[in-house]
């Protein structure tokens, strides 16, 4: 059928059934192991809806892709993709794909030895379908029910639903904070732990860790790049890193930071 669907729009020069048609059979490949054709026709999508500025076919190709680095074991990878599918989403308001981000991103956080923040992210994923009316696919939910039991095994079934009822009650915007904050289970202390460093301007550790490269002349692609983090996270971290200073360019920033010796 989806081949079918594709020589019609082709016929009619139809790009935007053409990609949809193409998505679709990515998932599929996708879903069978066929990771080389899955990654071509999400490429082809991506390229087509970001000359076309369809940015809720870029959202759910970039989640796509999301899924594709983590079944490649990049899951940095992994991470950069569904983080600006995320950030994309929320600046437009497309929230039926939120919370299918949001539990991608917590498979990936979990394997990386994070369950606390995965269950969080899913409790959120969870509370934002029932607010909207978007259950989970059924063709997802073995999946997601392997990866979240896998989570809670490791983490402890106390712990994981504890940190699952955190979720519920966090906003995704709440919730994907958690990123510049992780949270593992920690060894009874011996000594009192040290108190966490407090930056000026209410700076948080991951602007402070931007702001520092920043004053070093990084540009925001190489930010991205040596963060490992997506283009838009960077300039989300760049632009509240100006706000909470008041300033509007980088040099004031730069001067700011060895100002305060920060570098």
């Amino acid at each position: 059928m989806l081949e079918e669907c594709l020589t019609l729009a082709s016929e009619v020069y139809e790009e935007k059934g053409k990609a949809e048609a193409h998505s679709l059979a990515a998932q599929i490949a996708l879903n069978q192991g066929d990771t080389a054709r899955a990654r071509s026709l999400i490429q082809e999508i991506l390229t087509l809806s970001r000359a076309r500025g369809w940015r809720e076919d870029m959202v759910e190709s970039l989640i796509m892709l999301g899924q594709l680095s983590a079944v490649e074991g990049d899951a940095a990878a992994a991470q950069a993709c569904y983080e600006e599918s995320l950030a994309v989403a929320r600046e437009m308001g497309f929230k039926r794909v939120i919370p299918a981000g949001l539990e991608g991103l917590a498979v990936v956080v979990a394997t990386q030895g994070e369950p606390v923040w995965a269950a969080r992210l899913w409790g959120a994923a969870e509370a934002l379908r029932e607010t909207i009316g978007a259950p989970l696919p059924p063709v997802y939910r073995t999946e997601y029910e392997h990866a979240v039991a896998a989570a809670g095994t490791h983490l402890g079934e106390r712990a994981f639903t504890t940190a699952w009822a955190e979720g519920r009650t966090m906003t995704p915007e709440q919730v994907l904070a958690m990123l510049e904050q992780p949270s593992t289970p920690e060894p009874v202390p011996t000594a009192k732990p040290s108190p966490p460093p407090i930056y000026p301007n209410d700076l948080t550790e991951r602007e402070v860790e931007v702001l520092r490269l920043l004053a070093q002349g990084l540009t925001n692609a190489q930010l991205a790049e040596q963060l490992i983090l997506s283009p838009y996270t960077v300039h989300a971290h760049v632009r509240s890193i100006f706000s909470k200073l008041g300033v509007t360019s980088r040099s004031a920033a730069t001067r700011f930071a060895f100002e305060q010796k920060l570098v």
